[in-house]
């Protein structure tokens, strides 16, 4: 499938890539942020990151319901990283785990993630 590159948008995630801030897409449903999510995982494994470094979570699959606790979301996480290699944690539509800020804050805590999550703000 191709893609409509909206530079803008990656250049903006490009900017904050390996910044430790939390990187957050927000907008109305179905207005293409899970799509810039994958463009801009395909940009960093084109620049040498590996596809085990990536994580990347939409929680409106159902076969994730049982990572909408945050402690087994934050178990799995820290279950996928690679150890000595900084993991790039994409989380699409955050709203739907419940407390969601204690996994993703305790994770920021470790510099070894890149975070960026999103949410629909019809929530």
């Amino acid at each position: 499938m191709k893609y409509i590159e909206r530079e803008g948008y990656l250049d903006w995630l490009s900017k904050w890539k390996d910044r430790h801030i939390i990187k957050v897409v927000t907008g109305v449903r179905r207005c293409g942020k899970s799509t810039l999510f994958k463009i801009f995982q395909d940009k960093l494994r084109a620049s040498g990151i590996d596809d085990e470094q990536i994580i990347a979570l939409n929680f409106e699959d159902i076969e994730l319901e049982a990572l909408t606790d945050y402690k087994e979301l934050y178990k799995y996480i820290k279950s996928r990283s690679v150890a000595g290699k900084k993991s790039y944690v994409f989380l699409d539509e955050i709203q739907h785990v419940g407390s969601y800020e204690k996994a993703v804050d305790s994770l920021f805590l470790d510099a070894g993630y890149d975070i960026y999550l999103t949410g629909s703000n019809g929530y």
